[in-house]
């Protein structure tokens, strides 16, 4: 009986070649995919401004606390509001103190130096302090509002006592306030733009009870329209919304065999920490 070869089945020139060739050709095309992937992140990438090691808050920024870092282009969306390392970025800054403790690379965030910003160039009266607060971009006015008008403020509430059946009502929370700035600028806003933010000057014991009564309104955000000329008055709180933050919560249901507790009441307004800016 004949011995079966130890030669290993070795292929054709033509058939080696063939897979030398497919192997090559998956080279490229892979090479390629990863290049455009690489293209994808690189090209189009921006520098943002991060921080280089802790700076506690007050302190004044210095160039050295600060370097530039690229984000790829796809991510640059969440990066719309971050100081960018341009010089515009960079005048917002360096030399003026930090708003809050900054922490080793983390990125700095416009909003973050908006209030200080307009606080240096507006005069705000003893007692009372100027907030940002939320408002609906798509019925707030559009181009109408501009820094300087009086508006009313408005929110809608449920004032039903079953939180099983909500009865929703638009009640006006402030009357007749100034608007200071939009969008954190003081200089009038651009055409065709919509803005989620103004900022008001309203008494310091209203300007604490602001961020409780935006966490009532059912949407988040207030609308404002515009306030009737020669109204300007005092801003304050309207009776209505008061009310509705001092109303007695809903009593929480026991369970079987035990007694029905209500919850805690709120802190009295004076307790109650001072609003800060808004971060989108």
């Amino acid at each position: 009986m004949a011995k079966p070869s130890a030669m290993q089945w070795i292929p054709s020139g033509g058939v080696l070649a063939a897979a030398i060739g497919c192997g090559l050709l998956a080279a490229i095309l892979i090479n390629v995919y990863a290049g455009s992937i690489k293209a994808q992140y690189e090209d189009g990438a921006q520098p943002f401004l991060q921080v280089t090691e802790d700076v506690p808050a007050g302190t004044q920024i210095q160039e050295r606390n600060l370097r530039p870092l690229k984000i790829p282009k796809p991510l640059l969306p969440a990066f719309a509001q971050a100081v960018t390392a341009d010089d515009r970025g960079r005048m917002t800054v360096v030399g003026r103190k930090a708003p809050k403790p900054l922490k080793k690379d983390t990125f700095l965030w416009f909003p973050d130096f908006i209030e200080s910003d307009i606080t240096r160039i507006t005069i705000i009266p003893p007692g009372k302090e100027m907030i940002t607060i939320r408002i609906d971009p798509n019925v707030s006015l559009g181009p109408q509002l501009q820094p300087g008008s009086y508006v009313n403020v408005r929110g809608l509430f449920n004032i039903g006592s079953d939180p099983r059946n909500p009865v929703f009502k638009s009640y006006d929370v402030l009357n007749s306030v100034q608007v200071r700035a939009i969008g954190g600028s003081t200089s009038a806003p651009e055409r065709n733009r919509s803005y989620d933010t103004i900022q008001i000057v309203i008494p310091s014991s209203q300007a604490r009870l602001m961020p409780e009564i935006q966490k009532l309104v059912q949407t988040g955000t207030f609308t404002v329209t515009l306030a009737p000329e020669g109204t300007a008055a005092e801003p304050k709180i309207e009776k209505e919304v008061l009310d509705l933050l001092n109303r007695p919560r809903t009593v929480t249901p026991a369970p079987a065999g035990g007694a029905a507790t209500p919850p805690s009441p709120p802190p009295p307004a004076e307790t109650m920490a001072p609003p800060v800016p808004e971060i989108p």
